[in-house]
């Protein structure tokens, strides 16, 4: 069950996380409680065997998109980005930001640079400060 408001969900089964527009949809209500009510109904035995989720299970772009998402404003957001992005990364660039905040990785750069967040190790090659 996810929430089409959100841009990623984690299974409960599996613990994978995935971006919310890649899933295919088979049924949808506004109502949880519609909802909850169909998986009950449902056979259960179809379902994957829940498994423990372990760090080495999160995906770490995943984690930063979610973690962006939740930022308290603009300033936060880009620290995160750029901070996550030099983590994992080591060093990144615009289409790297592309991948997560489509159309927006120019801007974003530009905010980033501006504000004194990240900094140009190359042509197009960025890093957090």
């Amino acid at each position: 069950m996810i929430d089409l408001g959100c841009e990623t969900s984690v299974c409960p089964f599996c613990g994978a996380a995935c971006l919310t527009r890649t899933m295919t949809v088979f049924f949808s209500d506004k109502s949880q409680s519609v909802v909850r009510k169909v998986f009950s109904d449902a056979d259960s035995a179809k379902y994957p065997e829940r498994r423990k989720k372990s760090s080495e299970d999160r995906d770490p772009m995943s984690t930063l998109i979610y973690r962006c998402e939740n930022a308290s404003g603009v300033l936060e957001r880009l620290i995160v980005l750029a901070d996550g992005l030099t983590r994992i990364k080591g060093q990144f660039t615009v289409g790297d930001v592309e991948e997560l905040f489509p159309g927006e990785g120019e801007r974003m750069i530009k905010m980033m640079i501006s504000g004194g967040i990240i900094i140009e190790l190359g042509y197009g090659e960025y890093k957090a400060v």
